[in-house]
């Protein structure tokens, strides 16, 4: 028994088949170069924050180093040797490197002579040689006063940071030199840029082949280069990391499941998937209707508007999932507030247009005072809710015109248009007092109180940059951490 098909039957398969195929690729084209943007935007906002937050693990390292580089003790102790300055800051089963989080000190002479050195339990649990640590490191920092940057000892990074030996006041000749050290540890880092990346792998080999770098400077964290390869699945982050001479150290590797790519191409295919479900319809529709009669048209008419309206839907359910992944491009993880980079792009905005209307603009840089030793006693659990109490409570008293955006870790900022600087004064001193007065019940005997230290400055004129205006209040932050945290500074004097 032969069975024939239809001329017209064939004719409708092959056109719909066309059609199909020609929809799905025009659909994949247009959409997908947006999905891949997104995903590279999010992934170079992520490397930005991870370089950020190591930046200010090597700057709190030199902060450490300054403070007991200028003490009066260390500069008299480094003339005399007295046992009393070992005694009081060093003596031994004290934990005053644990407390610091660092791994060691190291006091040197004029000369370059090793005076003394101490060196942390964590130092010691790596079961390293501190005779050939120093003779290893103290020549690659010979001839510099003063510097803070990135080494590697035995396939290992570590921050260093030397300052010159004065008194407090800066009075007298420089005695020597403090040194300190700090290794990278691969997993207190994993956990501090969790909500960045998922898989962090450290000391890989470097890559020989000829690609396509991106370079990223922040702080004293200079010329980090990065080799980003990104496909379908996975977003790989090769990042290679240079001393201050320009000297490679080593080579980070950070990953992520390629989300935004992922979600776009379901959904694409179920765009696709949707568009062939309506297409056969609609041909199996045209089919049909070539067999019945004039009589039954109508009919046929509303199934093919049902049918459209149901593309329609289609369309508008990927419209919606468009903005979905727009927001998740935009907005802190964690937070559900601006990330940095939304948060960059809504304040030059309105500085533009603060220096277009001539109106005032302002920044309030917020950091919260002690968050490691939060996350390290209670655990990034709490950490985490000590985030969100913080947005909770600030959210509640901005407004809603003003940007407010995390920068990195536990480092926020607010842009303000059009207040006098009386009123974002008294804005800065409310977020800092209720978050002073603020408890966070974690069990029925504990609870986490937390404080933050905040740094305000206005434009000055409409020459400043966004990137001039943060420099200064970063500046004013750091003086309110370092004059007793938990304050409000306006004033570099």
């Amino acid at each position: 028994m032969n069975l024939r098909i239809p001329k017209n039957l064939l004719y409708l398969i092959f056109i719909y088949i066309v059609l199909v195929i020609t929809l799905g690729t025009i659909s994949y084209k247009f959409f997908i170069n947006d999905f891949i943007d997104l995903e590279k935007t999010q992934n170079q906002n992520n490397l930005t924050s991870l370089i950020k937050f190591m930046d200010t693990d090597l700057k709190n390292l030199a902060v450490i180093t300054n403070d007991y580089s200028k003490w009066d003790e260390t500069y008299d102790f480094i003339e005399n040797k007295n046992d009393i300055y070992i005694y009081e800051n060093f003596r031994e089963k004290s934990s005053t490197l644990d407390d610091l989080g660092v791994d060691g000190f190291i006091f040197i002479n004029k000369n370059g002579e090793v005076i003394y050195s101490n060196y942390s339990k964590e130092f010691h649990s790596l079961k390293l040689d501190e005779e050939v640590f120093q003779k290893n490191i103290l020549p690659k920092l010979s001839g510099l006063e003063e510097i803070s940057t990135l080494l590697k000892y035995e396939n290992r990074l570590l921050y260093v940071s030397k300052q010159k030996i004065l008194r407090s006041d800066f009075s007298g000749n420089g005695r020597g030199f403090l040194i300190s050290v700090k290794f990278l540890n691969k997993q207190v880092l994993k956990n501090e840029v969790k909500s960045l990346f998922g898989k962090l792998q450290l000391d890989r080999e470097k890559i020989t082949t000829k690609v396509t770098k991106n370079s990223i400077s922040i702080g004293n964290l200079k010329n980090t280069q990065v080799i980003t390869d990104l496909d379908n699945k996975r977003v790989i982050n090769y990042i290679e990391f240079y001393n201050y001479k320009g000297e490679y150290l080593s080579t980070v590797l950070v990953s992520n499941r390629s989300q935004i790519i992922i979600q776009g191409n379901r959904t694409i295919n179920i765009f696709n998937t949707i568009n062939s479900i309506i297409l056969l319809f609609v041909f199996i529709v045209i089919y049909q209707k070539q067999k019945l009669i004039l009589s039954q048209n109508r009919v046929l008419n509303n199934k093919v508007e049902k049918r459209t309206r149901q593309l329609t839907n289609a369309y508008r359910n990927l419209k919606n999932k468009n903005r979905e992944l727009y927001k998740l491009a935009h907005t802190d993880f964690l937070t559900q507030i601006r990330n940095r980079g939304n948060f960059f792009e809504q304040s030059i905005k309105n500085l533009k247009k603060s220096n277009n209307e001539n109106f005032p603009f302002s920044i309030i840089m917020l950091d919260l005072d002690h968050f490691k030793k939060i996350n390290d006693t209670y655990g990034h659990d709490i950490g985490d809710k000590v985030l969100l109490e913080f947005c909770d409570i600030v959210n509640k008293i901005i407004d809603k015109d003003m940007i407010f955006g995390r920068l990195g870790g536990e480092e926020f900022a607010i842009s303000i248009s059009k207040y006098k600087e009386e009123d974002v004064y008294k804005i800065s001193e409310k977020i800092r007092e209720t978050c002073d007065n603020t408890k966070i019940k974690i069990s029925e005997n504990i609870e986490v109180e937390f404080t933050v230290s905040i740094g305000v400055v206005f434009k000055e004129n409409n020459e400043e940059s966004i990137d001039l205006i943060l420099q200064k209040v970063d500046k004013l932050l750091y003086k309110a951490k370092n004059i007793g945290r938990n304050r409000v500074v306006k004033s570099l004097i």
